[in-house]
Order: C-alpha cells, then sequence, then structure tokens
C-alpha cells in the first residue's frame, strides 16, 4: 500500500520550490483526451508499436493493449471501471483499482529528474482485457521554453546533456513514440 502521508510530503516538497513550478506555466503541450483502445487481435499491435522497442506481451505472456513504459511528464488518470492498468512495484506488477470518478497522477522521468527523484517515475502497462478500454489522460507538461536542463537544486538532468528546453526534446519524444503525430522537424 502507498503510504498517502509520504506522497502528500513529497508533493508539498517538491511544489514548494517556485523554479520547478514556473516551468508549467504555460504548457503548451498538455493535452487532454478521451482515449478508446479498440479490442484488437495480436497481429494488430505491429502496426501500432515498432517491433523491437516493445513488448506486446507480458512476462507471464498475457496481451497488452499498452506496453510497459514511463510517460515523460505528470499525468493525471481516470479509467472510469476499466480494469488492465498496472503499476511496477519493486520489480513485481499489480493491477491498479478502477473505480469511478477517481482520478490517479503518475510522474514521469522528466520530472524524477528536474524533481532530483523527489517524484518518482512510474512503470506501468495495460493488460488487454478483451473487450473496448476507455480511458481519460491529462498530460501536464512544461512550457516549451522552460529549461529542463538543471534540476531543481541546479544539477544537470540527462535529458539536459542534449536540449536545454523542453519543446524541442519533447517533438524528439513525441516523434519516437507516436511517430504518425509529429516528425522530427514539425516544429522547426
Amino acid at each position: 500500500a502507498v503510504d498517502q502521508r509520504r506522497v502528500r510530503g513529497r508533493l508539498r516538497e517538491v511544489w514548494r520550490y517556485a523554479k520547478f513550478v514556473d516551468l508549467f506555466a504555460e504548457a503548451e503541450f498538455t493535452s487532454f483526451y478521451l482515449k478508446k483502445y479498440t479490442e484488437r487481435e495480436e497481429r494488430d499491435n505491429i502496426n501500432i508499436y515498432k517491433a523491437g522497442e516493445y513488448s506486446m506481451k507480458s512476462e507471464e505472456g498475457r496481451d497488452l493493449s499498452v506496453p510497459s513504459h514511463v510517460d515523460t511528464t505528470i499525468t493525471l488518470l481516470t479509467t472510469y471501471s476499466n480494469g488492465g492498468l498496472q503499476a511496477l512495484h519493486k520489480n513485481e506488477w499489480y493491477d491498479v483499482p478502477s473505480v469511478m470518478g477517481s482520478m490517479m497522477m503518475m510522474s514521469g522521468h522528466l520530472i524524477k529528474d528536474l524533481s532530483d527523484g523527489a517524484l518518482p517515475a512510474l512503470r506501468h502497462r495495460v493488460v488487454d482485457i478483451k473487450t473496448d478500454r476507455y480511458s481519460t489522460p491529462f498530460f501536464f507538461n512544461p512550457s516549451y521554453h522552460a529549461n529542463i536542463s538543471k534540476t531543481r537544486t541546479g544539477k544537470e538532468t540527462q535529458v539536459g546533456k542534449q536540449f536545454k528546453t523542453f519543446g524541442p526534446w519533447q517533438v524528439t519524444q513525441l516523434h519516437r513514440d507516436e511517430p504518425l503525430l509529429l516528425t522530427s522537424t514539425s516544429l522547426n
């Protein structure tokens, strides 16, 4: 079980730093939408996810609708009453309870880096429930020109070795994860 007081304390600790919050002042890449995962055959996944980068089978041999991954920034998610979402904790997959009217927050690898590890990144996946599944993700991203090269304490970030600002880095991430959505030169 997650220690809610510890999570709230970590959030307060991170959000206390104005420079960190300022990264999200304009948030041009923030998105919110209803996502439908249609029932599909295993062979259909090859056309959606690049072969070799993601596995559409769990370690236990179950079909996945969404492969194991870590988001980049902050994701707020509601799954309605649809099951299937799993989170990795201490090298073990756990079913995330699907409660109508609830919302969960997941932080990604960039947030972990920017917060000096105060907000850990959550690896998650979606097991195919063999019927249509709906969720509503809200991806809360830094502003296009937000400096992502330094953590809140001034250390160089992993992405800061190659990118100073969020926008150009996000374009490369979207191109990698959603190749039909953007090309690597979309914002040039």
